[in-house]
């Protein structure tokens, strides 16, 4: 019904939409120079926008849609501009485009969501351009965004494009808004170790990494007992890009083994007993099978041996005590 609607709508405006008859080539190149001048002014407007607010609020997507935004309404205005000059009544032309708009908007619900979806993100800024951030399974640095997608630059190059309700929708994890991150490594030592001596070696070796930060010191603490290890758990800060990330783990790793080495510490790994099948007591139940009872249970008592019972009946109980049971008293 609404997409009914919406023709029934273009159809009257394209009836009312009368364009003069008298009109000549002048005419239509006046108006042509009008979009393209229009066209020329969004572009400069666009970038004037950005450059000033990327002065007054700093590299950011807001400067980004505003630009876009000023320029979108100038390319608007020059449009209708020039459709009055051929005498265009805009009037009906403005309700068409509005209910199509609207039936365009039923139709592509997943476009406009992104497009919304990216003004929230404006709005918010869980991050910024050149920050490094990982949205949900994407790892990147953030480039930019537009209307559909948020734009990261991958580690190996790569280029992503995230739909922007996804990012809006999912959890947002910015890894170099601060400029120091906490980063996490475990080591197992064998249980014969002194842990005391391998904590101080664990120091030493994370205060001989240049990129480890001084502050807040970094630490080794014990965390649990392993399977086949005492595992410690190393603390240390350094800054927040991952490629520095990424060396600052592989130094630490050649300190603390270096240090193992020197102090004649193991690092523990996992141990598997290897079984032959052969059992050292061959003859576990001393060869009977004539020992094996049934469980207690109901109506599954066991049966009293009767050299047991004969036992029993030579003894009774006199004053609550039991005593030896002579056939004479």
């Amino acid at each position: 019904m609404t997409i009914l609607a919406a023709a029934d709508l273009l159809a009257q405006s394209s009836d009312d939409a009368i364009i003069d008859e008298s009109l000549n080539v002048s005419d239509w190149i006046q108006a042509g120079i009008i979009v393209a001048a229009t066209i020329v002014v969004a572009v400069v407007v666009a970038r004037l926008v950005r450059r000033v607010l990327t002065h007054v609020v700093g590299p950011g997507f807001a400067a980004i849609v505003t630009a876009r935004l000023a320029a979108y309404l100038i390319f608007l205005i020059g449009l209708f501009y020039a459709l009055t000059s051929l005498g265009v009544q805009v009037g009906p032309l403005i309700g068409a485009i509005g209910l199509g708009g609207l039936v365009l908007a039923l139709a592509l619900q997943k476009l406009v969501e992104n497009f919304f979806s990216g003004l929230i993100l404006q709005a918010r800024r869980p991050f910024r351009v050149g920050d490094t951030v990982l949205l949900g399974d994407h790892l990147g640095i953030a480039t930019d965004i537009d209307s559909r997608t948020t734009v990261l630059r991958g580690l190996d190059g790569s280029t992503v494009r995230v739909p922007n309700s996804e990012v809006a929708a999912g959890p947002i994890i910015n890894l170099t808004n601060e400029p120091l991150r906490r980063s996490e490594l475990e080591v197992g030592v064998a249980y014969d170790t002194n842990l005391q001596a391998a904590t101080e070696c664990l120091t030493e070796a994370l205060g001989q990494v240049e990129r480890v930060s001084v502050e807040p010191p970094a630490q080794a603490l014990l965390t649990r007992f392993g399977s086949s290890s005492i595992d410690f758990t190393l603390y240390y800060w350094h800054d927040s890009d991952v490629p520095t990330e990424l060396a600052t783990r592989h130094d630490v790793i050649l300190s603390v083994h270096q240090s193992f080495a020197a102090a004649g510490i193991t690092i523990a790994f996992p141990q598997v007993v290897v079984w032959s099948g052969h059992n050292e007591d061959d003859q576990p139940y001393l060869g009977r099978a004539d020992i094996i009872t049934a469980s207690p249970g109901p109506g599954n008592q066991p049966a009293v041996p009767p050299a047991l019972v004969r036992q029993l009946s030579r003894w009774r109980v006199r004053s609550g005590i039991l005593r030896r049971f002579n056939p004479g008293d």
